[in-house]
């Protein structure tokens, strides 16, 4: 029997993407949030203080957007940090353009240990919400400014990995619909070769679950990619494309990634989850 979960703000751009994504999801489905025994949050941040929490309280597994609750809450990508899923029933996604990067660093954090990293992320229109720019804004134009988005990527990070680097961010938004892209320039305390690192990005999943990709990263060596319109949707928006690794006379190596951040970086990532959690828990989840 397949489970009844909920979605709260499910007239934004990531809560539309919950009902679209869950509409035929082989364990779970949609239902009240009376009836739930999990919910999805993608509810703005001042609304989730409020809410949020006494949902958690009674019992309820909250599976929340809101950046509110980062600090005091576990910020969980099930392939890097799953085991940071305490009793606490209120779980953080992180911020939408930190999954672009971070995905692909994991495995070489894991084997070199990053000693320093710079991020420019191009992020699309979409990941403004329902209250985000108007089309006059962003026609022809580049914003060099997101607020609160640079302070996220300089410390989530930091959470996911259980590390301690420092990280420069630069947060534009750009003139694309989906996809935010990340360039990156990274310095490990061990040295690596092109080879090992495109090796670590070849590693197939860790988990076994409807909405994991078999391999979460994939490298392309055609020049000019990734791109927003031509490889956001890999895997169905969960997979994460990464290209133009080289050297860095800066750092030790740069590289450029792209991720689906309605999808991965937003809903996708909050079901998958919810599928980890069941697939660990089993009947203490909650299964009715």
């Amino acid at each position: 029997m397949k489970i009844p979960v909920g979605v709260l703000g499910e007239t934004g751009v990531i809560g539309r993407q919950y009902v679209a994504l869950l509409r035929d999801h082989p364990w779970f489905k949609l239902a009240s949030t009376e009836e739930a025994p999990l919910i999805f949050s993608a509810i703005p941040n001042d609304v989730a203080a409020k809410l949020e929490p006494p949902l958690a309280k009674k019992g309820i597994w909250v599976i929340s957007s809101a950046a509110c609750h980062r600090e005091t809450s576990p910020v969980i990508i099930p392939e890097i940090n799953p085991h940071h899923i305490t009793e606490s029933r209120l779980i953080t996604k992180p911020n939408c353009a930190t999954q672009s990067f971070l995905l692909p660093l994991a495995p070489l954090h894991k084997i070199a240990g990053i000693r320093s990293l710079s991020v420019t992320t191009m992020q699309a229109i979409s990941g403004a919400g329902k209250r985000g720019l108007s089309a006059s804004a962003i026609h022809d134009n580049v914003i060099p400014y997101i607020e609160g988005e640079e302070d996220k990527l300089e410390t989530e990070p930091l959470k996911i990995l259980e590390a301690d680097f420092p990280i420069s961010a630069h947060c534009n938004r750009v003139p694309v619909m989906h996809g935010h892209m990340a360039c990156v320039s990274v310095s490990f305390h061990k040295k690596l070769t092109r080879e090992e690192i495109l090796a670590a990005w070849e590693l197939p999943s860790p988990l076994n679950l409807p909405s994991a990709p078999k391999y979460p990263v994939r490298y392309l060596d055609e020049p000019g990619r990734p791109q927003p319109r031509l490889d956001r949707d890999l895997d169905g928006g969960m997979g994460i494309t990464v290209g133009r690794l080289r050297p860095c006379p800066v750092a030790e190596w740069r590289f450029v990634a792209l991720s689906h951040n309605a999808i991965r970086g937003g809903a996708g990532n909050g079901i998958l989850i919810a599928e980890y959690l069941k697939h660990s828990r089993g009947n203490d989840f909650g299964q009715t």
